[in-house]
């Protein structure tokens, strides 16, 4: 398992150029042809953010506070910080089903990297990550006056869900190819698990009999380190957090696994 990783990992290093190369394309073709062109890149992570906040931080709390509910803190924060890791991996794992299968030609010449196609990817999803929790950051900073230290950990918790993104995306585009309808299993879970994750509610509203279901989903661990981030200001379960990174390497370990192992079988079903 860890001698696939690392042929992966040696793989990416030697093709790093190449990686960034496909990385900055898959951003670009997504609005080829139109007059603000990359400007859209900036615009729709921006746009979702403002509205959620303006939604939730100002229409949502006044309507809350003029019928006697309190929340604490401010709950806009709490939702969008659980909302902008969502997106990302809403985004990874919708495309991933097609990131082999969509590129046949590439698939079918002998010399041209694969491992190179789920990851950028991944890649390609850094800006709605970065721009997200840049709106979100100005906001705290203009509602309060202040960022809490935890914020400095922002780029850790980026950094252990972007491993599981990665994992995730190489397992996903792999058996993609031999079980075509996991893209309908996707498309139902992309649906469903942004309620089955806890970002618009805190866990513990949950009744307990029904806290499992949270917790058997992955996402949920992530949502729940970045609302210690971006919302508590301190860590406020280490156990959370060590499933996190658990879930972490185990995706990363068992998606290079699965993609090393299916590789070779892959021109012959496209």
């Amino acid at each position: 398992m860890l001698n696939a990783l690392w042929l992966i990992l040696r793989t990416l290093a030697k093709n790093r150029r190449l990686l960034m190369e496909m990385a900055k394309r898959d951003l670009s073709d997504r609005y080829s042809g139109q007059i603000l062109g990359k400007v859209w890149g900036f615009v729709h992570p921006a746009a979702t953010v403002g509205v959620f906040l303006f939604i939730f931080g100002a229409v949502f709390q006044a309507k809350a506070s003029s019928v006697g509910v309190d929340f604490p803190a401010d709950h806009a924060v709490y939702m969008v910080s659980g909302l902008i890791p969502w997106l990302v991996v809403a985004e990874v794992i919708s495309r991933s089903s097609a990131s082999i299968s969509g590129n046949a030609a590439l698939v079918k010449q002998v010399v041209f990297p694969l491992e190179i196609l789920p990851v950028k990817m991944v890649m390609a999803t850094l800006p709605t990550m970065i721009i997200g929790f840049a709106g979100l950051t100005a906001y705290v900073l203009i509602r309060f006056g202040t960022l809490p230290a935890s914020y400095l950990m922002l780029p850790a918790a980026v950094a252990i869900l972007y491993v599981f993104l990665i994992g995730v995306a190489f397992m996903i585009s792999a058996i993609a190819i031999f079980f075509r309808d996991l893209k309908d299993i996707v498309q139902l879970y992309t649906l469903l698990g942004l309620y089955l994750a806890p970002i618009f509610y805190f866990i513990n509203w949950v009744p307990e009999n029904f806290r499992v279901v949270l917790y058997l989903n992955p996402v949920t661990y992530f949502v729940m380190i970045f609302h210690d981030l971006a919302y508590h200001g301190a860590i406020q379960s280490p156990p959370v957090w060590g499933a996190a990174l658990v879930l972490s390497l185990l995706s990363v370990v068992l998606g290079a696994l699965v993609f090393s192992r299916l590789k070779p079988h892959f021109g012959s079903y496209l």
